[in-house]
């Protein structure tokens, strides 16, 4: 069973380093057992990030899109146990987006929380904050096409032809208890054209080319990369091969 003293010497062996900016997409059940459960993950991490370093977990919730209200302040993330760990912690600030939100702590979680972009990817989203902080991404035992959603703030930013905004329009709630009718943006697929998302082909070639870190920790495969290092990478080999991050189903 891991322990958090193991932990913080992993994610150190790993590449995380303190001051990092650092987006954590997870699978705990991956590590196989940890004493003190998810919490102590979460504890291993802001460790080694320390005073200076931003913790982000997905707190995504799908369902405004199927007509649901949403509220930032109890809507629950559907990313797993721990991230709803970070959503519930005292220190966290919760970005205000119905679709893709994220829970912060540390340095620029008041930043991160005062975003305010209709849009899921673009150039006001979190991820586009994660880019300009030269922020990391680590993926815990999740394959890249259940995680990797940086690749479609690519896709937006770039314009690419086979996804396209779609507008969702409901109830939602601010930290005050005001609720409001408004509208955000949701970047998906172009059903017309059969795409299907396949952003596993990129992945693997990444950690072919050296752009991705990855080592076993417990019995987690625990992946590490650099937002701009992934975001050159990609940009270069989606033109060269679109079929990376996608494929048409026939």
């Amino acid at each position: 069973m891991l322990t958090l003293t193991q932990l913080t010497e992993y994610f150190r062996s790993l590449g995380v380093a303190a001051g990092d900016t650092l987006l954590v997409h997870s699978s705990y059940k991956s590590f196989g057992g940890v004493d003190g459960g998810p919490q102590a993950v979460i504890d291993a991490l802001l460790e080694v990030l320390g005073e200076e370093g931003t913790l982000l977990m997905p707190t995504f919730n799908f369902d405004f899109c199927k007509g649901a209200d949403w509220d930032v302040r109890e809507t629950p993330s559907q990313m797993g146990f721990m991230t709803n760990l970070v959503r519930q912690d005292e220190r966290a600030s919760r970005g205000f987006h119905p679709i893709y939100s994220f829970a912060v702590i540390g340095k620029h979680a008041e930043s991160f929380g005062a975003l305010r972009d209709k849009s899921s990817y673009g150039a006001n989203s979190a991820f586009a904050k994660l880019h300009e902080l030269d922020g990391k991404i680590m993926v815990v035992g999740l394959s890249y096409n259940d995680s990797m959603t940086f690749f479609h703030h690519i896709e937006e930013m770039e314009g690419v032809e086979y996804r396209f905004l779609k507008d969702f329009t409901g109830k939602i709630t601010d930290w005050e208890g005001k609720t409001v009718t408004d509208t955000y943006q949701m970047l998906v697929r172009n059903l017309e054209m059969g795409v299907e998302t396949m952003v596993d082909p990129m992945g693997a070639l990444m950690e072919k080319e050296g752009v991705i870190k990855s080592r076993k920790i417990g019995e987690a495969d625990v992946k590490l990369m650099n937002t701009n290092k992934v975001y050159a990478f990609t940009l270069r080999e989606m033109k060269r091969d679109p079929y990376l991050l996608y494929q048409v189903k026939k």
